[in-house]
């Protein structure tokens, strides 16, 4: 069963993605961070790079309508046409798109919600659409942490 955690009320969304991304690479498997927008993975790419040297990650941007890189345990990417992943694949979700309406469901996504009203009420609505589809859903208050 597919799972989708949500994290919420993240007061830095683009520093918390940097850590969330490290973090899932360590936890194991291949990890893709999605963005329609571009400029989010130009900046992330950024972000990344600026990492201590003992704590890089290596990392590639990938270009979705070539084959996906197998070497690489991080890859960036963006487009509006959610990709179809091979299996044992952990979604970072930076774009509004919906990962139920995927050619191929991913094992794990993982969504982070600012502390906004709007950003919350876009995530009532992605936490409903995953449940409807069959994921199983954590949550994690982020709300005073890092």
């Amino acid at each position: 069963m597919p799972k989708a955690t949500f994290y919420t009320h993240v007061a830095h969304p683009a520093a918390f993605a940097c850590r969330l991304a490290a973090r899932a690479v360590r936890d194991g498997g291949c990890v893709l961070v999605w963005s329609d927008n571009p400029d989010t993975i130009t900046r992330l790419d950024r972000d990344l790079w600026q990492n201590e040297p003992e704590s890089f990650i290596p990392h590639e941007i990938w270009q979705t309508g070539s084959a996906m890189p197998s070497e690489t345990l991080l890859l960036l990417a963006s487009g509006h046409q959610l990709p179809a992943l091979p299996e044992n694949i952990t979604v970072l979700n930076l774009s509004p798109d919906f990962w139920t309406a995927a050619p191929v469901l991913p094992d794990r996504v993982l969504e982070i919600v600012g502390d906004g009203l709007e950003d919350l009420a876009d995530a009532r609505e992605r936490f409903k659409a995953y449940r409807q589809s069959g994921f199983a859903i954590e949550h994690f208050g982020m709300q005073g942490k890092a």
